[in-house]
């Protein structure tokens, strides 16, 4: 079996649902809005979106050895555990929310193409909420 690396692995899946993001894009144009194009770009985005954070995660980190080591140490420490827990929990709480609302409204309106655009600044909401609200426990605790 194929070992892939994470690195290699969100390149793939950035790939993938890149590709699935233009074929619903296409789909939307062919079929209209029908509800299976709709759930498919948000899943594609959300793919999309989690694969980005996760490369440029791996781009932030520099290479040099000092650095890698205190990385490691303070992804075991508890107490930054506990904060990322906490900031993570209330994030995907807030975004639950955001989501279903928007996914409401939009159910209920005859929506324009770019009205779904929305789910991509939903994405780029859960992370500078997360930001936020690690930087608040962190500061908190």
């Amino acid at each position: 079996m194929i070992q892939i690396n994470g690195k290699v692995r969100n390149y793939i899946l950035v790939g993938i649902s890149a590709g699935i993001i233009v074929g619903c894009l296409f789909a939307v144009k062919l079929y209209g809005r029908d509800t299976w194009v709709i759930v498919s770009l948000t899943i594609a985005l959300l793919m999309f979106g989690s694969s980005v954070d996760n490369i440029l995660e791996h781009f932030s980190i520099k290479e040099s050895i000092e650095a890698k080591k205190q990385l490691e140490i303070e992804m075991k420490d508890e107490r930054n555990s506990f904060i990322r827990e906490k900031a993570g929990s209330k994030t995907n709480l807030y975004m639950l929310y955001l989501n279903t609302a928007i996914t409401l409204i939009l159910s209920f309106m005859g929506v324009e193409l770019w009205m779904i655009c929305l789910f991509g600044f939903l994405i780029l909401a859960q992370g500078i909420l997360s930001i936020s609200l690690y930087n608040y426990y962190d500061n908190r605790y």
